[in-house]
């Protein structure tokens, strides 16, 4: 789930980025707000990453998969 997370937050992080750009220099406030959802968006990833890097490999395994040696 936290893997589904991470891509989903990638997601939005791209999306951000291409609305932010936009406004253009028109509209410095609405750029502003995306590029604070933009930070805030990279956060998130940030936190989700760091959090599988900490997880033991076998927490992302579901009862009945396959371990290392196939057991």
């Amino acid at each position: 789930m936290i893997k589904e997370d991470l891509v989903a937050e990638r997601v939005a992080i791209a999306s951000y980025t291409e609305i932010a750009q936009w406004p253009g220099d028109g509209d410095p406030t609405t750029r502003r707000l995306f590029e604070v959802l933009l930070a805030d968006e990279e956060d998130h990833a940030d936190d989700l990453a760091n959090l599988l890097t900490r997880l033991p490999a076998e927490a992302g395994r579901r009862p009945g998969d396959a371990g290392p040696r196939g057991l």
